[in-house]
């Protein structure tokens, strides 16, 4: 799963099926109303979300069991652990370009 913001302020959300299926099995979207509508691009399931209902999702995504909750790209991967904290793996060329524009400002990385 990734995500960008788009100019309207909304989260485009781009999806693999294995996950989507997974968030609808287990309630994913639980609190959005309605359910966001998707679009299907080079097999990934893509939706918007407003950032209320971006914090929603990121509430219900929590709640579903570290082992289910699994996203990556090509070069930056997380999971969820038991204490609902992100544990984020970044291959050397996303970590560079984050560090190139100070992406961790106000964050302290563990």
């Amino acid at each position: 799963m990734s995500y960008t913001i788009n100019s309207s302020g909304k989260y485009v959300i781009s999806i693999a099926p294995e996950m989507w299926k997974m968030i609808m099995s287990r309630d994913g979207f639980a609190g959005i109303h309605p359910v966001p509508h998707y679009k299907l691009e080079n097999g990934r399931y893509i939706i918007e979300l407003t950032a209320a209902e971006w914090g929603i999702f990121e509430v219900n995504l929590k709640k579903l069991s570290t082992s289910e909750v699994h996203t990556s790209t090509s070069s930056m991967s997380y999971t969820i652990n038991s204490s609902g904290k992100y544990v984020i793996s970044i291959g050397p060329e996303m970590w560079n370009k984050i560090m190139s524009r100070d992406g961790f400002a106000g964050i302290h990385p563990v």
